[in-house]
């Protein structure tokens, strides 16, 4: 059995512009150290759990998201093969091609946070090495004791829009999703990683599973391929099952959706899922069912104070109660979105809480919800592609947050402004990307 793998994650914050979706609001990324070819090239990527591919800008890209990032040069590496979407050679018996007419990608993005953008480049094949800080001692086999090795198909962006990637505080993005969520297993990182350079018919030596810490205010977080920290738990974790594990997210069955200690209707005919990315800062609800759970919280919630609006607000928890048993509960700090009256009512200030609305309709599903960055940092995630199932435990250092938490809001007054006001010819081959969800089509 491999000795696991751990990356540490850095956390860069930013305060995003106008032109993003939450305007005005703090956003973490996250990114951690690979190397790629031979010799290594250092970048700095993103792990995406709703991701299916590994993208890195091209050396050639002039675009100014391009330029303001690390740039991956294939001609400086002997590994590196230029590939179709099939992951044959564009030339045969020649890694490296001039030819213009091969397979091209293209990767929409959308971001619940950040907005909506695209990349387009072609397929290179090439080793990845993770789990060694230092990618000057990167050899050229995959020898040494601290780095897994092993070779990986991405796409290659020679094409790269301004927004939302010039956001981005990282070189590139690696996709952490299950096998449905790529184009084929060698595109797959976790398929990739679990294989190393091993034939196919060799038994595998590392476990495929990875468990995700996202920690507090000093620290970032890490990833733990091959196993999980008991140090990061505070009890057993519990288990669910992956639900429809084909479209290649990561994401579990809802039974049912408490607010404080009242069962709510959302869930009780529908076939509801979380989703789990931490690529949303918070919990997001979709828009069919958002109205009916924020009314819940408005009656449940208790106000006070005088004059203009609420000074203090008691909201209760929300608890999805998983279809395995399992209950996650979430307090006010990891869904509350802003503060203020619905569309329209303008008669008084209001404080009733708004929640996050993702708008991923047709590939995330209507009745899905996603489990954000503020969830995932209270719980600790074992991600098993082995055996499709999540394990959750609370964090250790995570604080216990009770039924009735109090938000204090400034000066009592949201001025009914909303959040993004209150604070200043060849084959082609099509990959939407919308965070948590990709889907890809072949044509």
């Amino acid at each position: 059995m491999g000795t696991p793998k751990v990356l540490k994650l850095e956390r860069q914050s930013v305060i995003l512009p106008k032109t993003a979706p939450r305007a005005g609001k703090r956003k973490n990324f996250y990114s951690a150290k690979v190397a790629v070819g031979q010799p290594g090239q250092k970048f700095h990527v993103s792990f995406d759990l709703g991701g299916g591919t590994m993208v890195l800008p091209a050396e050639s890209c002039t675009d100014t998201a391009c330029l303001e990032r690390r740039r991956y040069d294939r001609m400086e590496s002997k590994s590196a093969e230029d590939i179709q979407a099939n992951g044959k050679l564009v030339e045969k018996n020649k890694p490296k091609t001039f030819l213009h007419r091969r397979d091209r990608g293209t990767l929409g993005l959308h971001s619940i946070d950040v907005g909506e953008g695209k990349v387009k480049g072609t397929f290179v094949r090439d080793q990845v090495c993770v789990g060694q800080e230092d990618a000057s001692l990167w050899q050229e086999n995959e020898g040494q004791e601290d780095a897994r090795c092993f070779p990986l198909a991405m796409l290659v962006a020679s094409k790269m829009e301004d927004m939302p990637f010039t956001l981005e505080p990282y070189d590139g993005t690696v996709g952490l999703g299950l096998a449905g969520m790529s184009l084929s297993e060698e595109f797959n990182f976790l398929a990739a990683f679990h294989r190393g350079y091993f034939p196919r018919w060799q038994p595998m030596v590392f476990p495929n599973s990875f468990g995700l810490h996202l920690g507090g205010d000093e620290e970032g977080g890490e990833i733990f391929f091959g196993g999980y920290d008991v140090k990061r738990l505070t009890q057993p974790l519990k288990w669910a099952p992956v639900a429809d594990p084909k479209e290649g997210r990561w994401q579990v069955a809802i039974s049912a959706i408490r607010v404080g200690n009242n069962t709510i209707d959302a869930c009780k005919n529908r076939a509801c899922r979380a989703a789990i990315d931490y690529s949303s800062s918070l919990f997001a609800v979709p828009p069919n069912l958002a109205s009916g759970i924020e009314n819940v919280l408005a009656f449940e919630s208790s106000p006070s104070g005088f004059g203009n609006g609420c000074q203090l607000l008691s909201i209760p928890d929300i608890h999805l109660e998983l279809e395995s048993g399992t209950t996650l509960t979430l307090p006010s700090e990891d869904f509350v979105n802003d503060f203020g009256a619905k569309e329209g009512v303008t008669l008084r200030p209001s404080c009733e809480p708004q929640l996050t609305h993702h708008h991923a309709d047709e590939p995330l599903g209507l009745d899905t919800f996603i489990l954000g960055e503020s969830t995932l940092r209270r719980y600790y995630t074992f991600f098993d592609a082995d055996s499709l199932s999540v394990g959750f435990s609370l964090a250790a250092g995570a604080q216990s947050q009770g039924a009735n938490k109090i938000l204090a809001l400034d000066n009592g007054n949201t001025g009914g402004k909303k959040g993004k006001e209150a604070a200043k010819g060849d084959p082609v081959i099509l990959l939407v990307q919308v965070k948590l969800v990709r889907s890809k089509t072949v044509s």
